[in-house]
């Protein structure tokens, strides 16, 4: 393969054009990039139910993951002394869980 960069053609062994660079592609990128400035972008609404649930999404992320405060009473509960397991409730809920699921 032979580049002939007197007339910008990419020639075969046999001597036979495989393809020319434009020069001009780059000005005609830019026009249709300036046309393309130019046009109207298309409006977009959201509904009032996404409108709401990007509300709770906010909200929801606004949250933390942990309450500090029931921690911290649940701590000084077992420090104290005072905490109470309730297995009948640990049991309901976790029978709760496995029915979620199935």
């Amino acid at each position: 393969m032979v580049i002939d960069s007197n007339s910008n053609n990419i020639l075969s062994s046999s001597g036979n054009a495989k393809g020319r660079v434009d020069g001009n592609a780059s000005s005609k990128n830019n026009a249709a990039e300036s046309q393309a400035q130019n046009t109207p972008k298309p409006e977009v609404s959201l509904s009032s139910q996404a409108q709401q649930l990007s509300q709770l999404e906010s909200k929801i992320q606004a949250t933390p993951d942990v309450d500090t405060q029931r921690v911290a009473d649940i701590k000084q509960a077992i420090a104290d002394g005072t905490y109470e397991i309730n297995p009948d409730r640990i049991a309901e809920s976790m029978l709760a869980q496995d029915n979620f699921f199935s």
